[in-house]
This record gives C-alpha cells, sequence and structure tokens, in this order.
C-alpha cells in the first residue's frame, strides 16, 4: 500500500516540479534580455519613431500605432525602455499562456513549449527596439489568447478572452501589412466554430479576415492623422528594377533616363531595395524620388503600373523574387547569416545607449553560433513549420494546433512576394512561431499516441531534412 501510495505523490511533485520549470524559463528569459539589453537598443528605424512620438506628429513609414503608443509610455519612463518591456511582456506573457495550456495536458511537454521561447535568434533580437518584436509578441500572446480561450470554463469567459486574442491579432497586422498572413490562421481559431463548419465559410471568413486585417494600419494612419508617405512604392520599385534586370528590358515608367536597364544595374541589388531609397549612398536616377513625383502627378498609377510590368515579364519577375527569398531565407548562400542582432545603439539625440555587459555578450554570442547551424537559418524554420502543419492536419489535430502551425510558415513564405531587405529581424515571429508548432503538434502525438501514416511521415520528415541538407552543401560547395 505505502508503494502504491508513493507513485501518485512522486507524480504530482514531478507535475510540480514542471510547472516551476516553467516559471523559471519564462522568467529568466525576460530577465536576461531586460537586464543584458537595457534600456533596449534603438536601430535607425527605432530612433525615426521615437522622434514622431516625441514630437507627437507620425507618419506611416513605419507603423503610427507603434510610436503612437510609445508616446503614451513615455510617463513611465523616456526612452526605449517601456517599449522594451511591452514586447518582451507580451512575447513571455504568450509563452507562458501556451506552456501552461499544454502542462494540463502533459507537463514535460509543457517545458520544451516554454524552452522555444528561448530560440537564439528570437531571444537576440528581442533586445532591439522594433515593429517585427513588436509584432511577434503580438502574435504570441494572441496564440496564448486563442489556447487559453479554448479552456474557459463559461461561454461569457471564452467569449472575453476569444475578443482579446482577435484585438491582439489587429494590433500585430497593424504594425506590418503583410502580418494578415500569420494573423488570418490564429483568427479562424479564435472565432466560433460557426464560422469555419464548412469549407465554403472558412474560404469566406478568411478572405474577410485578410480585408480586415489589411485595413487596420490604414485605419491607424487615418486615426492618429499621419502622414501618407507612399511606403508601398519601395516593393514596386523594388520589383520594377528586378523586372529590367532580369528580362533586360526596362519596366519603369519613362523618368527621363538615357538606357534605363544601363542605369538600373547600377542600383539594383536582389538582397534589398535600398539602391532605389532617397538615403541611397549613390542616388539612383530610377530611383524612389523621380516615382513619387510621377505618381504625386498622376502620371502614373503605381499599382496598375507593377501588376502589367509582372504580366508583361512572369518568368523575369519569378527569377527576382526567388533570389531575393533564397537571399532572405539564407537558403542557397555561401554562409550566414553573417549578422543575426544588434549589440548597441545608432547614436540619437537623447543618447540612450545600452551598458556591454556579460548577459549581452552571452546572448550575442549564442546567436551568433546558432547562426552557423540551421538553428539560425530561416529556410530552415519554415520548412519545420510546414512539416508541422502537414503533421497538424493528416492526422486530424485540433485547429489551435493546426493555427498555429500554419501561421509561421505562411508569414515567412510571404516573403516570397512582399519582402524588399534581408536580415534576421523579419523572421522573428517565423522562427518563434515554427518552434511554438512543432513543439505542440509532435508534443501532442507523444501525448495521445496518434499514429501518423509512415507516407505522410516521411512527407514531414522530407519536408524538413531536403532542403536543409541542401543549404548545408551549398555553404560548403558554393
Amino acid at each position: 500500500m505505502a508503494k502504491a501510495a508513493a507513485a501518485p505523490t512522486n507524480s504530482r511533485e514531478r507535475d510540480r516540479l514542471c510547472l516551476i520549470l516553467i516559471a523559471a524559463i519564462v522568467l529568466a528569459g525576460l530577465a536576461l534580455v531586460a537586464y543584458g539589453y537595457w534600456p533596449g537598443i534603438m536601430i535607425d528605424d527605432a530612433r525615426w519613431q521615437y522622434q514622431q512620438a516625441v514630437d507627437n506628429a507620425y507618419e506611416d513609414w513605419h507603423p503610427p500605432l507603434m510610436a503612437w503608443i510609445w508616446r503614451r509610455l513615455m510617463f513611465l519612463q523616456p526612452g526605449p525602455a517601456p517599449m522594451l518591456l511591452l514586447q518582451l511582456l507580451l512575447y513571455w506573457g504568450g509563452i507562458a499562456l501556451i506552456a501552461l495550456w499544454a502542462y494540463r495536458r502533459a507537463p514535460r511537454m509543457s517545458v520544451a513549449i516554454a524552452f522555444a521561447g528561448l530560440i537564439p535568434a528570437p531571444l537576440a533580437l528581442l533586445g532591439a527596439v522594433t515593429k517585427d518584436c513588436l509584432m511577434a509578441g503580438a502574435l504570441t500572446c494572441a496564440t496564448g489568447l486563442v489556447f487559453e480561450a479554448g479552456e474557459a470554463s463559461s461561454p461569457v469567459r471564452r467569449s472575453i478572452v476569444s475578443v482579446a486574442a482577435l484585438i491582439a491579432l489587429l494590433f500585430a497586422a497593424a504594425l506590418r501589412f503583410n502580418a494578415f498572413l500569420a494573423c488570418v490562421p490564429l483568427a479562424l481559431a479564435a472565432l466560433p466554430r460557426s464560422f469555419t463548419s464548412t469549407a465554403l465559410r472558412s474560404a469566406a471568413t478568411a478572405l474577410a479576415a485578410s480585408a480586415i486585417f489589411l485595413a487596420a494600419g490604414p485605419a491607424v494612419s487615418t486615426l492618429v492623422q499621419a502622414e501618407n508617405t507612399k511606403v508601398n512604392l519601395s516593393l514596386i520599385l523594388f520589383d520594377l528594377g528586378g523586372i529590367t534586370e532580369r528580362s533586360g528590358k526596362s519596366a519603369f515608367p519613362d523618368m527621363g533616363v538615357r538606357n534605363p536597364v544601363a542605369v538600373n544595374r547600377e542600383c539594383y541589388d536582389p538582397k534589398q531595395w535600398d539602391g532605389y531609397s532617397s538615403w541611397a549612398k549613390t542616388p539612383c536616377p530610377l530611383g524612389f524620388d523621380r516615382f513619387e513625383t510621377l505618381v504625386d502627378d498622376d502620371d502614373v498609377s503605381p499599382i496598375s503600373f507593377w501588376l502589367h510590368a509582372i504580366a508583361d515579364h512572369p518568368l523575369a519577375y519569378a527569377e527576382h523574387r526567388l533570389d531575393h527569398f533564397n537571399q532572405s531565407t539564407f537558403f542557397l548562400v555561401r554562409s550566414g547569416p553573417e549578422f543575426t542582432a544588434w549589440t548597441a545603439s545608432v547614436p540619437n539625440p537623447w543618447n540612450f545607449q545600452v551598458r556591454r555587459n556579460p548577459a549581452l555578450r552571452a546572448v550575442s554570442a549564442y546567436a551568433d553560433l546558432a547562426a552557423r547551424t540551421p538553428f539560425g537559418w530561416p529556410c530552415f524554420w519554415i520548412a519545420l513549420g510546414l512539416a508541422a502543419f502537414v503533421t497538424a492536419v493528416s492526422t486530424g489535430m485540433d485547429r489551435k494546433l493546426v493555427a498555429i502551425a500554419a501561421s509561421a510558415p505562411l508569414y515567412g513564405l510571404g516573403y516570397l512576394v512582399f519582402g524588399v531587405a534581408t536580415g534576421m529581424r523579419y523572421h522573428v515571429w517565423t522562427i518563434t512561431g515554427a518552434a511554438l508548432g512543432a513543439a505542440l503538434v509532435f508534443g501532442e502525438i507523444l501525448r495521445t499516441g496518434t499514429r501518423v501514416r509512415k507516407g505522410w511521415l516521411f512527407v514531414a520528415a522530407g519536408i524538413v531534412a531536403l532542403p536543409t541538407c541542401i543549404a548545408i552543401a551549398s555553404r560548403l560547395i558554393l
């Protein structure tokens, strides 16, 4: 009898230990970045946004909602610190909610969920105040709320938590226009089942949600009277330059430039659009300022012109987009990423700087070490997220698990169309969401003993193994 009584006691003690580990991981992760990067790294984007917050005058090149909130946080403390804490609290709060959901099912699995918050690149990047990190924090929090809503003991509580999740998703969507790709799967899981009871209803709901999420940013810009900077022209110019480079025929409108194909060759870089920007070291005659003048004078309808250029040169457009996406995800490249996260702020009028310390050096070294392995490559995480999604769908898992498994790779793949620059900061959610999705899906298989058909198992394994092996080979061969 004594032995029989001891077994449940030992089980409860192990469960309590898992709960303690979750709390320790979450608090340690938050404290490590907060201490190491205090008061928060300000890159050029953050300096620009903080100036808008100080002036109470906004523009839409970067999300005006972020600058507007930043101004409201100034009463706590001037500078980046309140915004750093906000993104850390959203991120680690979401990790905690998801881990607690897992704890109720399989305590040991929940510890793996908490560890997903310590993936190298996001951990290091969270020390910089950027829209990408704030968006990832909002998405992680929204995911946690979606899972929590499913555990609600009453319809009223379930509705309240679901509404909170949808608000967090709208917040994320207002920070990046392409965030709708990450938000839609999570929104479908947050809404009542009647919205997704049939394939037709799911498709209609997804389309409606996409439209709402895409409208979030412009709606905020209107509300805060943000200046229209025509930021969308950056993508259009980049694609026109790529089409021109690949086709050998000018895709640009007439800007009074002789031999635009040769001129474009000096401006175009498949890694990023900056060669056409107003801050380019060598101004491009086919650049933003001249193109904006044509748009302002109604000489060019930019979206119509862009779509016609794509339709006229589809292969050139595809080559350009694939080349950029390849470099953005660090797939078929010689090395890299050579740079993951910042360790110092840019010079700024307020002299906000990060003090060098052991925690900062440790996190930075951790991210740099991971960059030499697949764990530091976005292509690996997109593949892992896709594998988790295929597994979740093929085994008929709960829609919440399908949603998180879909959100990260869908967002990452979106840069195939919408990307204009390379950098690990664009993949914070791709990496975090894929890590969470994989841990949840494969943890659920272990918990329930679900059998995955051999065919689907090979597909999921191949989705991860094949591109990862190719990426490793490219670094050895190129």
